[in-house]
């Protein structure tokens, strides 16, 4: 049982990382392949301070490599299966709300709108 919460421990801490829109919006771009500090600073507007603080957050977590290649570091994924989970979880949201979308048409037809009510 022990295990178990250190575990889900593990996959809490993951999931906290990848539970930020910018660091979402570099997982996506390094998806694209490597890039470096300013490349990625300028993709999503951040400044290099606040950017290295999210990457801090990737690489801790074992997201993001930094590779050194003279003064610059090129960041990359440690996986397609990074970019592969971000993709999971969207189209979860899209079936979210094409289910929601579905349903308020359904209700539409059924429960007349407040307009129509007050007539």
């Amino acid at each position: 049982m022990k295990n178990d919460t250190v575990r889900y421990a593990l996959f809490s801490e993951v999931f906290a990382a990848l539970a930020h829109p910018k660091r979402l919006e570099i997982i996506h771009y390094l998806g694209e392949g490597q890039k470096n500090a300013g490349e990625l600073a300028e993709l999503i507007s951040l400044s290099k301070a606040n950017l290295s603080q999210h990457l801090s957050v990737l690489k801790a977590r074992g997201l993001v490599h930094c590779e050194k290649c003279g003064t610059f570091c090129h960041y990359r994924l440690t996986s397609p299966k990074v970019l592969e989970t971000c993709e999971i979880v969207r189209d979860l949201i899209l079936d979210q709300m094409q289910t929601t979308t579905q349903l308020q048409e359904a209700l539409a037809t059924v429960v007349p709108l407040r307009k129509e009510h007050q007539g």
